[in-house]
């Protein structure tokens, strides 16, 4: 038998007084029928991120039947992973998210994602969704001893055979995602604010009292008041969904290497020093050269003035 550990009830509170941010919100009491939490409401705005811890790829062949002629072996693949939650990354505002099962005061600790690949006949098309149970105890009996399983949340996603073989291999180069990003997720709920930081946020799962049988009541049920329409959404839905995988070099400079680096960058500045002062000399050298080629041309300029002038005299003198 599956017991439950489940310690608060759910009301559903359609009469807000704060009416332009909200017009219902799921709230939570104790046995005493006090108040414990602030309103929730569906969730609108921002994202989660949830570090990726470790992602595994797992390839099974499976056989079934007696008799060789009606015996089959099947094989299935799908890649499994740890989250965590991420630790504030600021320090001047909190960022990182609490989750916790309505009704319920336990902190979430177990968050997965699961990868399978489209297969034609049970998983016929890409998807991604949300699941989650809240945690139970189950008694002992003849063959099983007493079990706890914990509050989970997993990420499940099919994917094509090409995008899943990229995943696939990925991992077997030892390259792995930092984080998946998740938005407007049904069934998540967070108190309002302002910010894109979300900081509490509550589940509301779809499970029901007796597992498989959708004819029994939800495993969390909610007080809702007469005449109300409304209809709280259960985890399941998933608009955004986003994991990436980073390739980035991991090279490290060599001292060395920069050393002759810093050597050759010298050599090149002595090697443009000396350069310089060549090119300076020449430049020198070429207006001298200028200057005594125009002298030059001036003193044979002025010896033919000077010519005249003596020729003219002479004659003066002898006609004289």
């Amino acid at each position: 038998m599956i017991e439950r550990d489940l310690n608060r009830t759910i009301k559903l509170n359609n009469d807000s007084e704060y009416e332009s941010l909200y017009s219902w919100s799921l709230e939570e009491y104790d046995s005493e029928g006090k108040k414990v939490t602030e309103a929730f409401i569906p969730m609108q705005i921002g994202s989660i991120y949830l570090d990726v811890e470790k992602l595994i790829y797992l390839n099974n062949f499976q056989g079934s039947g007696y008799e060789p002629k009606s015996s089959k072996i099947t094989e299935s693949e799908f890649i499994s992973g740890t989250l965590k939650t991420q630790a504030d990354r600021r320090k001047d505002i909190s960022t990182s998210n609490t989750f916790s099962m309505f009704g319920t005061n336990r902190e979430i600790k177990t968050f997965g994602i699961e990868i399978y690949k489209v297969d034609n006949d049970y998983r016929s098309e890409e998807s991604f969704n949300l699941t989650g149970w809240i945690g139970f105890e189950t008694e002992a009996d003849m063959d099983l001893p007493a079990q706890e399983i914990e509050d989970a949340i997993y990420i499940t996603v099919v994917l094509n055979e090409e995008r899943f073989n990229k995943i696939v291999q990925n991992i077997k180069d030892g390259i792995h995602p930092n984080q998946v990003k998740i938005n407007h997720a049904e069934g998540f709920y967070n108190s309002w604010t302002p910010s894109i930081h979300l900081r509490d946020i509550k589940i509301l799962t779809d499970e029901k009292e007796r597992y498989g049988d959708e004819n029994t009541p939800y495993a969390q049920q909610i007080e809702i008041p007469e005449d109300c329409d409304i209809t709280p959404p259960r985890i399941g839905k998933l608009r955004d969904f986003n994991i990436g995988f980073l390739i980035e070099s991991n090279e490290s400079v060599d001292e060395n290497s920069e050393t002759e680096d810093e050597d050759y960058y010298e050599d090149d500045d002595e090697l443009d020093n000396a350069n310089e002062q060549e090119s300076s000399t020449d430049i020198i050298s070429s207006q001298l050269s200028q200057i005594s080629d125009l002298g030059n041309l001036a003193l044979r300029a002025l010896k033919l003035p000077l010519w005249i002038i003596a020729i003219t005299l002479l004659l003066i003198l002898i006609f004289k």
